[in-house]
Protein backbone atom coordinates (compact mmCIF):
# COMPACT_ATOMS: atom_id res chain seq x y z
CA UNK A 1 0.00 0.00 0.00
CA UNK A 2 1.44 3.39 -1.02
CA UNK A 3 0.70 6.14 1.54
CA UNK A 4 -1.33 9.05 0.21
CA UNK A 5 0.20 12.52 0.12
CA UNK A 6 -0.60 14.61 3.13
CA UNK A 7 -2.81 17.13 1.34
CA UNK A 8 -4.73 14.42 -0.51
CA UNK A 9 -5.19 12.42 2.68
CA UNK A 10 -6.56 15.45 4.51
CA UNK A 11 -8.96 16.19 1.66
CA UNK A 12 -10.30 12.62 1.65
CA UNK A 13 -10.37 12.32 5.44
CA UNK A 14 -11.08 15.59 7.34
CA UNK A 15 -10.68 13.68 10.59
CA UNK A 16 -6.97 13.39 9.79
CA UNK A 17 -6.66 17.18 9.81
CA UNK A 18 -8.37 17.38 13.21
CA UNK A 19 -6.03 14.71 14.61
CA UNK A 20 -3.04 16.59 13.24
CA UNK A 21 -4.11 19.81 14.95
CA UNK A 22 -4.62 17.95 18.22
CA UNK A 23 -1.18 16.41 17.87
CA UNK A 24 0.41 19.82 17.37
CA UNK A 25 -1.18 21.01 20.62
CA UNK A 26 -0.11 17.83 22.41
CA UNK A 27 3.42 18.28 21.11
CA UNK A 28 3.58 21.83 22.44
CA UNK A 29 2.25 20.63 25.80
CA UNK A 30 4.82 17.84 26.08
CA UNK A 31 7.70 20.10 25.08
CA UNK A 32 6.68 22.57 27.76
CA UNK A 33 6.44 19.74 30.30
CA UNK A 34 9.78 18.30 29.21
CA UNK A 35 11.53 21.67 29.49
CA UNK A 36 9.98 22.38 32.90
CA UNK A 37 10.68 18.93 34.35
CA UNK A 38 14.20 18.77 32.91
CA UNK A 39 15.10 22.23 34.15
CA UNK A 40 13.70 21.39 37.59
CA UNK A 41 15.77 18.20 37.76
CA UNK A 42 18.95 19.90 36.63
CA UNK A 43 18.64 22.82 39.04
CA UNK A 44 17.61 20.67 42.02
CA UNK A 45 20.66 18.43 41.48
CA UNK A 46 23.05 21.05 40.09
CA UNK A 47 25.70 20.40 42.76
CA UNK A 48 25.50 16.61 42.61
CA UNK A 49 28.22 14.57 40.96
CA UNK A 50 29.33 10.97 40.47
CA UNK A 51 32.80 9.39 40.15
CA UNK A 52 32.46 8.93 36.37
CA UNK A 53 31.51 12.59 36.03
CA UNK A 54 34.71 13.75 37.75
CA UNK A 55 36.81 11.75 35.29
CA UNK A 56 34.93 13.17 32.30
CA UNK A 57 35.24 16.71 33.69
CA UNK A 58 38.97 16.39 34.25
CA UNK A 59 39.47 14.98 30.75
CA UNK A 60 37.46 17.94 29.44
CA UNK A 61 39.56 20.41 31.41
CA UNK A 62 42.75 18.92 30.01
CA UNK A 63 41.36 19.15 26.47
CA UNK A 64 40.26 22.76 27.09
CA UNK A 65 43.88 23.57 27.99
CA UNK A 66 45.03 22.10 24.67
CA UNK A 67 45.94 18.58 25.82
CA UNK A 68 43.68 16.84 23.31
CA UNK A 69 45.47 13.52 23.83
CA UNK A 70 43.67 13.33 27.21
CA UNK A 71 40.50 12.38 25.29
CA UNK A 72 42.11 9.14 24.03
CA UNK A 73 41.35 6.95 27.02
CA UNK A 74 40.77 3.20 26.82
CA UNK A 75 38.16 3.32 29.58
CA UNK A 76 36.27 6.59 29.04
CA UNK A 77 34.91 7.54 25.60
CA UNK A 78 35.92 10.91 24.10
CA UNK A 79 32.71 12.52 22.82
CA UNK A 80 31.19 13.58 26.15
CA UNK A 81 34.35 15.21 27.56
CA UNK A 82 34.85 16.86 24.16
CA UNK A 83 31.44 18.54 24.45
CA UNK A 84 32.19 19.56 28.03
CA UNK A 85 35.55 21.01 26.99
CA UNK A 86 33.81 23.17 24.37
CA UNK A 87 31.45 24.54 27.04
CA UNK A 88 34.42 25.22 29.35
CA UNK A 89 36.27 27.10 26.63
CA UNK A 90 33.19 29.15 25.76
CA UNK A 91 31.95 30.06 29.22
CA UNK A 92 34.97 29.64 31.56
CA UNK A 93 32.84 28.75 34.61
CA UNK A 94 34.32 29.44 38.04
CA UNK A 95 35.03 26.30 40.07
CA UNK A 96 31.97 26.90 42.25
CA UNK A 97 29.73 26.78 39.16
CA UNK A 98 31.56 24.04 37.28
CA UNK A 99 29.23 21.20 38.27
CA UNK A 100 26.24 23.42 37.46
CA UNK A 101 27.63 24.19 34.01
CA UNK A 102 28.00 20.47 33.32
CA UNK A 103 24.36 19.92 34.28
CA UNK A 104 23.35 22.73 31.94
CA UNK A 105 25.12 20.90 29.10
CA UNK A 106 23.20 17.76 30.09
CA UNK A 107 19.95 19.72 29.95
CA UNK A 108 20.71 20.71 26.35
CA UNK A 109 21.50 17.07 25.49
CA UNK A 110 18.24 16.01 27.14
CA UNK A 111 16.26 18.34 24.86
CA UNK A 112 18.12 16.95 21.85
CA UNK A 113 17.15 13.47 23.09
CA UNK A 114 13.49 14.47 23.11
CA UNK A 115 13.79 15.68 19.52
CA UNK A 116 15.47 12.38 18.54
CA UNK A 117 12.78 10.37 20.32
CA UNK A 118 10.08 12.29 18.45
CA UNK A 119 11.84 11.36 15.20
CA UNK A 120 11.80 7.71 16.25
CA UNK A 121 8.14 7.91 17.29
CA UNK A 122 7.19 9.50 13.99
CA UNK A 123 8.92 6.73 12.03
CA UNK A 124 7.37 4.01 14.19
CA UNK A 125 3.86 5.34 13.68
CA UNK A 126 4.48 5.73 9.96
CA UNK A 127 5.69 2.13 9.76
CA UNK A 128 2.63 0.85 11.57
CA UNK A 129 0.31 2.90 9.33
CA UNK A 130 1.93 1.45 6.23
CA UNK A 131 1.14 -2.12 7.30
CA UNK A 132 -2.10 -3.68 6.10
CA UNK A 133 -4.43 -5.21 8.71
CA UNK A 134 -6.13 -8.42 7.51
CA UNK A 135 -8.99 -8.13 10.03
CA UNK A 136 -10.83 -5.00 8.94
CA UNK A 137 -12.82 -4.86 12.17
CA UNK A 138 -9.64 -4.35 14.19
CA UNK A 139 -7.68 -1.14 14.35
CA UNK A 140 -4.62 0.13 16.23
CA UNK A 141 -4.83 2.65 19.02
CA UNK A 142 -5.37 6.19 17.79
CA UNK A 143 -2.25 7.98 16.58
CA UNK A 144 -2.63 10.76 19.14
CA UNK A 145 -3.07 8.19 21.91
CA UNK A 146 0.14 6.44 20.90
CA UNK A 147 1.91 9.79 20.59
CA UNK A 148 0.77 10.81 24.08
CA UNK A 149 1.78 7.47 25.59
CA UNK A 150 5.16 7.69 23.87
CA UNK A 151 5.89 11.17 25.16
CA UNK A 152 4.75 10.25 28.66
CA UNK A 153 6.97 7.16 28.58
CA UNK A 154 9.90 9.38 27.58
CA UNK A 155 9.19 11.77 30.47
CA UNK A 156 8.78 8.82 32.82
CA UNK A 157 12.08 7.24 31.72
CA UNK A 158 13.79 10.63 32.16
CA UNK A 159 12.69 10.60 35.79
CA UNK A 160 13.41 6.95 36.63
CA UNK A 161 15.88 5.51 34.10
CA UNK A 162 18.07 8.13 32.44
CA UNK A 163 17.87 11.47 34.18
CA UNK A 164 19.43 14.64 32.73
CA UNK A 165 20.90 15.11 36.23
CA UNK A 166 23.21 12.11 35.61
CA UNK A 167 26.69 13.21 34.52
CA UNK A 168 27.62 10.55 31.94
CA UNK A 169 27.50 10.06 28.15
CA UNK A 170 24.50 7.73 28.16
CA UNK A 171 22.23 10.70 27.48
CA UNK A 172 24.13 11.16 24.18
CA UNK A 173 23.91 7.45 23.35
CA UNK A 174 20.13 7.48 23.90
CA UNK A 175 19.52 10.15 21.26
CA UNK A 176 21.78 8.42 18.73
CA UNK A 177 20.08 5.06 19.33
CA UNK A 178 16.65 6.63 18.76
CA UNK A 179 17.86 8.06 15.44
CA UNK A 180 19.55 4.81 14.33
CA UNK A 181 16.38 2.80 15.01
CA UNK A 182 14.26 5.41 13.23
CA UNK A 183 16.51 5.03 10.17
CA UNK A 184 15.98 1.25 10.26
CA UNK A 185 12.22 1.82 10.38
CA UNK A 186 12.54 4.14 7.40
CA UNK A 187 14.41 1.41 5.49
CA UNK A 188 11.65 -1.00 6.49
CA UNK A 189 9.12 1.35 4.88
CA UNK A 190 10.99 1.13 1.59
CA UNK A 191 13.26 4.18 1.79
CA UNK A 192 16.66 3.01 0.52
CA UNK A 193 18.62 6.06 -0.55
CA UNK A 194 22.40 6.20 -0.38
CA UNK A 195 22.13 9.19 1.94
CA UNK A 196 20.00 7.16 4.36
CA UNK A 197 22.64 4.45 4.66
CA UNK A 198 25.45 7.00 4.96
CA UNK A 199 23.47 8.66 7.77
CA UNK A 200 23.14 5.31 9.54
CA UNK A 201 26.91 4.81 9.43
CA UNK A 202 27.47 8.37 10.67
CA UNK A 203 25.10 7.99 13.63
CA UNK A 204 26.65 4.66 14.64
CA UNK A 205 30.20 6.01 14.35
CA UNK A 206 29.36 8.94 16.60
CA UNK A 207 27.65 6.49 18.97
CA UNK A 208 30.91 4.58 19.38
CA UNK A 209 32.70 7.82 20.22
CA UNK A 210 30.10 8.34 22.96
CA UNK A 211 30.11 4.83 24.47
CA UNK A 212 32.46 1.90 23.80
CA UNK A 213 29.62 -0.62 24.05
CA UNK A 214 28.12 0.85 20.89
CA UNK A 215 30.96 -0.63 18.81
CA UNK A 216 29.64 -4.24 18.79
CA UNK A 217 26.00 -3.10 18.78
CA UNK A 218 26.69 -1.00 15.66
CA UNK A 219 27.40 -4.14 13.63
CA UNK A 220 23.95 -5.47 14.55
CA UNK A 221 22.42 -2.18 13.34
CA UNK A 222 24.38 -2.42 10.08
CA UNK A 223 23.38 -6.07 9.55
CA UNK A 224 19.73 -5.20 10.21
CA UNK A 225 19.85 -2.37 7.68
CA UNK A 226 21.36 -4.70 5.06
CA UNK A 227 18.78 -7.42 5.62
CA UNK A 228 15.83 -5.00 5.72
CA UNK A 229 16.88 -3.52 2.41
CA UNK A 230 17.68 -6.85 0.78
CA UNK A 231 14.50 -8.63 1.83
CA UNK A 232 12.34 -5.84 0.43
CA UNK A 233 14.47 -5.38 -2.67
CA UNK A 234 14.43 -9.03 -3.73
CA UNK A 235 18.16 -8.88 -4.48
CA UNK A 236 21.13 -8.31 -2.19
CA UNK A 237 23.50 -6.75 -4.73
CA UNK A 238 22.37 -3.13 -4.46
CA UNK A 239 21.69 -3.36 -0.69
CA UNK A 240 25.20 -4.77 -0.30
CA UNK A 241 26.72 -1.68 -1.89
CA UNK A 242 24.64 0.66 0.26
CA UNK A 243 25.47 -1.29 3.41
CA UNK A 244 29.14 -1.14 2.43
CA UNK A 245 28.78 2.66 2.31
CA UNK A 246 27.26 2.66 5.80
CA UNK A 247 30.05 0.42 7.05
CA UNK A 248 32.66 2.64 5.42
CA UNK A 249 31.31 5.78 7.07
CA UNK A 250 31.15 4.00 10.43
CA UNK A 251 34.74 2.76 10.13
CA UNK A 252 36.00 6.15 8.94
CA UNK A 253 34.72 7.69 12.18
CA UNK A 254 35.64 4.87 14.57
CA UNK A 255 38.96 3.67 13.08
CA UNK A 256 41.15 6.60 14.29
CA UNK A 257 40.15 5.97 17.90
CA UNK A 258 40.49 2.18 17.56
CA UNK A 259 43.95 2.52 16.03
CA UNK A 260 45.04 5.09 18.61
CA UNK A 261 43.94 2.92 21.54
CA UNK A 262 45.46 -0.20 19.99
CA UNK A 263 48.77 1.57 19.49
CA UNK A 264 48.75 2.86 23.07
CA UNK A 265 47.98 -0.58 24.54
CA UNK A 266 50.16 -2.60 22.18
CA UNK A 267 47.26 -4.88 21.28
CA UNK A 268 44.06 -4.71 19.28
CA UNK A 269 41.31 -3.03 21.27
CA UNK A 270 38.35 -0.72 20.73
CA UNK A 271 38.21 0.02 24.48
CA UNK A 272 38.87 -1.83 27.72
CA UNK A 273 35.76 -1.01 29.75
CA UNK A 274 33.98 -4.21 28.66
CA UNK A 275 36.87 -6.56 29.39
CA UNK A 276 37.48 -4.99 32.80
CA UNK A 277 33.77 -5.15 33.68
CA UNK A 278 33.59 -8.81 32.63
CA UNK A 279 36.56 -9.67 34.84
CA UNK A 280 35.01 -7.78 37.74
CA UNK A 281 31.47 -9.13 37.56
CA UNK A 282 31.99 -12.64 36.13
CA UNK A 283 35.52 -13.48 37.33
CA UNK A 284 35.15 -11.56 40.63
CA UNK A 285 38.16 -9.27 40.27
CA UNK A 286 38.03 -6.32 42.71
CA UNK A 287 35.50 -3.70 41.64
CA UNK A 288 36.66 -0.27 40.41
CA UNK A 289 40.09 -0.02 42.07
CA UNK A 290 43.14 -1.79 43.53
CA UNK A 291 43.30 -4.99 41.50
CA UNK A 292 46.48 -6.79 42.57
CA UNK A 293 46.07 -9.96 40.51
CA UNK A 294 43.36 -11.62 42.57
CA UNK A 295 41.61 -13.97 42.20
CA UNK A 296 43.92 -16.47 40.54
CA UNK A 297 43.40 -16.73 36.80
CA UNK A 298 42.50 -13.08 36.17
CA UNK A 299 46.00 -12.18 34.97
CA UNK A 300 49.11 -10.44 36.21
CA UNK A 301 48.92 -6.65 36.79
CA UNK A 302 51.36 -4.71 34.63
CA UNK A 303 51.34 -1.65 36.92
CA UNK A 304 48.80 -1.85 39.76
CA UNK A 305 48.31 0.63 42.55
CA UNK A 306 51.09 0.04 45.07
CA UNK A 307 50.29 -1.49 48.46
CA UNK A 308 52.71 0.20 50.86
CA UNK A 309 51.26 -0.78 54.24
CA UNK A 310 49.82 -4.11 55.35
CA UNK A 311 47.35 -3.55 58.19
CA UNK A 312 45.36 -1.51 57.41
CA UNK A 313 46.15 -1.66 53.71
CA UNK A 314 47.40 1.61 52.23
CA UNK A 315 47.56 1.95 48.44
CA UNK A 316 49.71 4.62 46.76
CA UNK A 317 49.17 5.86 43.19
CA UNK A 318 50.79 9.28 42.83
CA UNK A 319 52.35 8.53 39.44
CA UNK A 320 52.08 8.39 36.47
CA UNK A 321 48.35 9.01 35.96
CA UNK A 322 46.82 12.49 36.28
CA UNK A 323 43.52 13.48 37.89
CA UNK A 324 42.33 14.31 41.38
CA UNK A 325 41.85 10.55 41.96
CA UNK A 326 44.20 8.69 39.58
CA UNK A 327 42.76 5.15 40.01
CA UNK A 328 39.52 6.33 38.42
CA UNK A 329 40.95 8.82 35.92
CA UNK A 330 42.19 5.89 33.80
CA UNK A 331 41.25 2.46 35.23
CA UNK A 332 42.59 0.75 32.10
CA UNK A 333 46.15 1.73 33.13
CA UNK A 334 45.89 0.20 36.60
CA UNK A 335 44.04 -2.88 35.30
CA UNK A 336 46.45 -3.50 32.41
CA UNK A 337 47.20 -7.21 32.30
CA UNK A 338 43.74 -8.35 33.38
CA UNK A 339 42.55 -11.44 31.52
CA UNK A 340 38.80 -11.98 31.55
CA UNK A 341 37.79 -15.58 30.92
CA UNK A 342 34.56 -17.55 30.69
CA UNK A 343 33.33 -19.01 33.95
CA UNK A 344 30.06 -20.94 33.90
CA UNK A 345 29.18 -20.37 37.59
CA UNK A 346 30.13 -16.71 37.35
CA UNK A 347 28.18 -16.23 34.11
CA UNK A 348 25.08 -17.94 35.47
CA UNK A 349 25.18 -15.73 38.56
CA UNK A 350 25.49 -12.60 36.40
CA UNK A 351 22.56 -13.72 34.21
CA UNK A 352 20.44 -14.31 37.32
CA UNK A 353 21.41 -10.89 38.66
CA UNK A 354 20.65 -9.28 35.29
CA UNK A 355 17.19 -10.87 35.13
CA UNK A 356 16.48 -9.52 38.61
CA UNK A 357 17.69 -6.05 37.61
CA UNK A 358 15.50 -6.05 34.49
CA UNK A 359 12.49 -6.86 36.68
CA UNK A 360 13.42 -4.02 39.02
CA UNK A 361 13.85 -1.76 36.01
CA UNK A 362 10.25 -2.38 34.96
CA UNK A 363 8.91 -2.06 38.49
CA UNK A 364 10.15 1.49 39.09
CA UNK A 365 7.17 3.45 40.44
CA UNK A 366 4.73 0.69 39.40
CA UNK A 367 3.46 2.77 36.46
CA UNK A 368 4.62 0.29 33.81
CA UNK A 369 2.63 -2.48 35.50
CA UNK A 370 -0.51 -0.41 34.98
CA UNK A 371 0.42 0.17 31.32
CA UNK A 372 1.06 -3.54 30.74
CA UNK A 373 -2.13 -4.60 32.50
CA UNK A 374 -4.12 -2.10 30.43
CA UNK A 375 -2.64 -3.42 27.18
CA UNK A 376 -3.13 -7.05 28.18
CA UNK A 377 -6.73 -6.34 29.14
CA UNK A 378 -7.37 -4.64 25.83
CA UNK A 379 -5.75 -7.42 23.82
CA UNK A 380 -7.53 -10.26 25.61
CA UNK A 381 -10.97 -8.67 25.85
CA UNK A 382 -11.58 -6.86 22.58
CA UNK A 383 -8.64 -7.31 20.25
CA UNK A 384 -5.34 -8.97 19.44
CA UNK A 385 -1.66 -8.25 19.03
CA UNK A 386 -0.18 -7.45 15.65
CA UNK A 387 3.60 -7.32 15.85
CA UNK A 388 4.03 -6.10 12.28
CA UNK A 389 5.28 -7.46 9.00
CA UNK A 390 7.70 -10.35 8.68
CA UNK A 391 10.70 -7.99 8.37
CA UNK A 392 10.01 -5.53 11.17
CA UNK A 393 11.72 -7.72 13.77
CA UNK A 394 14.99 -6.66 12.16
CA UNK A 395 14.37 -3.08 13.27
CA UNK A 396 14.18 -4.28 16.89
CA UNK A 397 17.04 -6.77 16.66
CA UNK A 398 19.71 -4.21 17.74
CA UNK A 399 17.71 -3.24 20.83
CA UNK A 400 17.24 -6.87 21.84
CA UNK A 401 20.92 -7.56 21.12
CA UNK A 402 21.96 -4.62 23.32
CA UNK A 403 19.78 -5.81 26.21
CA UNK A 404 21.24 -9.33 25.84
CA UNK A 405 24.81 -7.97 25.67
CA UNK A 406 24.44 -5.99 28.88
CA UNK A 407 22.83 -8.98 30.63
CA UNK A 408 26.08 -10.92 30.14
CA UNK A 409 28.09 -8.40 32.17
CA UNK A 410 26.29 -5.53 33.87
CA UNK A 411 22.78 -4.12 33.64
CA UNK A 412 22.35 -0.52 34.69
CA UNK A 413 19.21 1.45 33.95
CA UNK A 414 21.15 4.26 32.25
CA UNK A 415 22.74 1.75 29.84
CA UNK A 416 19.57 -0.01 28.73
CA UNK A 417 17.08 2.86 28.99
CA UNK A 418 16.78 3.84 25.29
CA UNK A 419 16.55 0.24 24.08
CA UNK A 420 13.91 -0.70 26.65
CA UNK A 421 11.94 2.49 25.98
CA UNK A 422 11.74 1.82 22.23
CA UNK A 423 10.61 -1.78 22.79
CA UNK A 424 7.90 -0.57 25.18
CA UNK A 425 6.64 1.86 22.57
CA UNK A 426 6.61 -0.92 19.95
CA UNK A 427 4.48 -3.05 22.31
CA UNK A 428 2.05 -0.18 22.75
CA UNK A 429 1.79 0.30 19.00
CA UNK A 430 1.07 -3.41 18.42
CA UNK A 431 -2.33 -3.51 20.16
CA UNK A 432 -5.28 -3.95 17.77
CA UNK A 433 -8.74 -3.22 19.17
CA UNK A 434 -12.23 -4.12 17.92
CA UNK A 435 -13.87 -1.14 16.24
CA UNK A 436 -17.40 -2.18 17.23
CA UNK A 437 -16.87 -3.51 20.75
CA UNK A 438 -13.74 -2.08 22.27
CA UNK A 439 -14.17 1.68 22.15
CA UNK A 440 -15.47 2.20 25.69
CA UNK A 441 -12.97 -0.26 27.16
CA UNK A 442 -10.18 1.40 25.19
CA UNK A 443 -11.02 4.82 26.62
CA UNK A 444 -11.00 3.53 30.20
CA UNK A 445 -7.80 1.50 29.95
CA UNK A 446 -5.89 4.17 28.03
CA UNK A 447 -6.99 6.78 30.56
CA UNK A 448 -5.77 4.54 33.41
CA UNK A 449 -2.37 4.05 31.71
CA UNK A 450 -1.93 7.77 31.02
CA UNK A 451 -2.98 8.66 34.55
CA UNK A 452 -0.52 6.15 36.06
CA UNK A 453 2.36 7.54 34.01
CA UNK A 454 1.38 11.14 34.81
CA UNK A 455 1.23 10.50 38.54
CA UNK A 456 4.55 8.63 38.42
CA UNK A 457 6.18 11.60 36.67
CA UNK A 458 4.64 14.07 39.12
CA UNK A 459 6.05 12.44 42.26
CA UNK A 460 9.79 12.94 41.50
CA UNK A 461 8.97 16.42 40.19
CA UNK A 462 7.52 17.30 43.61
CA UNK A 463 10.60 15.80 45.26
CA UNK A 464 12.90 17.87 43.04
CA UNK A 465 10.89 21.01 43.79
CA UNK A 466 11.29 20.31 47.50
CA UNK A 467 15.05 19.83 47.09
CA UNK A 468 15.30 23.10 45.20
CA UNK A 469 13.42 24.99 47.92
CA UNK A 470 15.48 23.42 50.73
CA UNK A 471 18.71 24.39 48.90
CA UNK A 472 20.99 22.11 50.92
CA UNK A 473 24.58 23.24 51.60
CA UNK A 474 27.11 22.35 48.90
CA UNK A 475 29.12 20.10 51.21
CA UNK A 476 32.01 19.21 48.89
CA UNK A 477 32.53 22.88 48.16
CA UNK A 478 32.55 23.62 51.89
CA UNK A 479 35.21 20.95 52.36
CA UNK A 480 37.30 22.42 49.52
CA UNK A 481 37.06 25.93 50.99
CA UNK A 482 37.80 24.62 54.47
CA UNK A 483 40.94 22.85 53.29
CA UNK A 484 42.16 26.03 51.58
CA UNK A 485 41.56 28.00 54.77
CA UNK A 486 43.79 25.69 56.83
CA UNK A 487 46.63 25.93 54.33
CA UNK A 488 46.01 23.04 51.90
CA UNK A 489 46.53 24.87 48.61
CA UNK A 490 45.63 23.78 45.06
CA UNK A 491 48.21 21.42 43.59
CA UNK A 492 49.06 19.75 46.91
CA UNK A 493 48.90 16.00 47.51
CA UNK A 494 46.57 14.49 50.11
CA UNK A 495 45.50 11.07 51.36
CA UNK A 496 42.10 9.65 52.27
CA UNK A 497 40.75 7.10 54.69
CA UNK A 498 37.82 5.66 52.78
CA UNK A 499 37.39 5.40 49.02
CA UNK A 500 38.50 8.38 46.95
CA UNK A 501 35.76 7.69 44.38
CA UNK A 502 33.19 10.04 45.98
CA UNK A 503 35.84 12.56 47.12
CA UNK A 504 34.63 15.34 44.81
CA UNK A 505 36.08 17.90 47.20
CA UNK A 506 39.54 16.97 45.91
CA UNK A 507 38.64 18.11 42.40
CA UNK A 508 36.97 21.30 43.64
CA UNK A 509 39.99 22.13 45.82
CA UNK A 510 42.47 21.40 43.01
CA UNK A 511 44.11 18.62 45.05
CA UNK A 512 45.44 15.22 44.07
CA UNK A 513 44.73 12.15 46.19
CA UNK A 514 47.90 10.05 46.10
CA UNK A 515 47.16 7.34 48.67
CA UNK A 516 44.20 5.86 50.52
CA UNK A 517 43.02 3.30 53.00
CA UNK A 518 40.07 1.67 51.15
CA UNK A 519 36.63 1.84 52.68
CA UNK A 520 36.64 -1.83 53.70
CA UNK A 521 39.84 -1.18 55.71
CA UNK A 522 38.49 1.80 57.66
CA UNK A 523 37.30 -0.34 60.56
CA UNK A 524 40.78 -1.83 60.92
CA UNK A 525 42.30 1.66 61.18
CA UNK A 526 39.74 2.88 63.72
CA UNK A 527 40.19 -0.26 65.86
CA UNK A 528 43.99 0.08 65.99
CA UNK A 529 45.75 1.50 69.02
CA UNK A 530 47.10 5.05 69.03
CA UNK A 531 50.66 3.96 68.23
CA UNK A 532 49.53 2.06 65.13
CA UNK A 533 47.37 4.98 64.03
CA UNK A 534 50.28 7.38 64.27
CA UNK A 535 52.42 4.95 62.28
CA UNK A 536 49.77 4.86 59.54
CA UNK A 537 49.54 8.65 59.42
CA UNK A 538 53.35 8.95 59.29
CA UNK A 539 53.27 6.65 56.26
CA UNK A 540 50.88 9.01 54.50
CA UNK A 541 53.24 11.88 55.32
CA UNK A 542 56.25 9.94 53.98
CA UNK A 543 54.38 9.37 50.71
CA UNK A 544 54.03 13.15 50.30
CA UNK A 545 50.50 13.71 51.59
CA UNK A 546 50.16 17.13 53.26
CA UNK A 547 46.90 16.07 54.86
CA UNK A 548 44.63 13.06 55.30
CA UNK A 549 40.86 13.49 54.94
CA UNK A 550 38.10 11.14 56.02
CA UNK A 551 34.31 11.18 56.18
CA UNK A 552 33.83 9.39 59.45
CA UNK A 553 32.40 10.77 62.67
CA UNK A 554 34.67 8.40 64.60
CA UNK A 555 37.54 10.73 63.67
CA UNK A 556 36.02 13.29 66.08
CA UNK A 557 37.48 11.32 69.01
CA UNK A 558 40.94 10.80 67.46
CA UNK A 559 43.80 12.98 68.57
CA UNK A 560 45.09 15.41 65.96
CA UNK A 561 41.95 15.40 63.79
CA UNK A 562 39.79 18.46 63.22
CA UNK A 563 36.39 18.91 61.65
CA UNK A 564 36.26 20.75 58.33
CA UNK A 565 33.76 23.56 58.82
CA UNK A 566 30.29 22.17 59.65
CA UNK A 567 30.61 19.13 57.38
CA UNK A 568 30.92 15.41 58.03
CA UNK A 569 34.58 15.49 56.98
CA UNK A 570 37.68 15.56 59.20
CA UNK A 571 41.29 16.31 58.37
CA UNK A 572 44.67 15.40 59.85
CA UNK A 573 47.51 17.74 58.91
CA UNK A 574 51.00 16.40 58.33
CA UNK A 575 53.75 17.79 60.61
CA UNK A 576 54.68 21.28 59.46
CA UNK A 577 51.17 22.00 58.10
CA UNK A 578 49.41 22.49 61.43
CA UNK A 579 48.24 26.01 62.15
Amino acid sequence: MIPLGRAQAEQENPQLLVEERVRVRLRMLFWCLAIALGALQVWAHRNEMNPDGISYIEMAEAAARGAWHALANAYWSPLYPLLLSVSFRLFHPRMYWEFTSVHVVNFGLYLVDLFCFEFFLKELLAARRAESIPEKELRPLAQNTLWSCGCLLFLWSSQFWLSPAMVNPDIIVAGLVYVATALLLRIYRGKKSWLLFASLGLVLGVGYLARTAMFPVSFVFLASGFMLCGMSHGSYSNPLAKSALAMGVFLAISAPLVMGLSKEKGRATFGDSGRIAYAEYVNHAPLTTHWQGEPAGTGIPAHPTRRVFADPAIYEFAQPVAGSYPPWYDPSYWYEGIRPHFSLPGQLWVLFRSANLYLKLLSRSGALYVVFMALILLGRKEGKWDWGGRRIWLAWLPSVAALAMYSLVLVEQRYVSPFALMLLQWICSSARISVSKGEALTRRTVLAAILALSLAVAWPAVRDLREMLINRPYEHWQVAVGLHQIGISPGMHVGTIGSGLPAYWAHLAGLKIIAEIPEKEQASFLAANSVSKQEVLRKFSELGAKAVVTKNDAARSLEGWQQIKQTHYYVWLAPGKSK
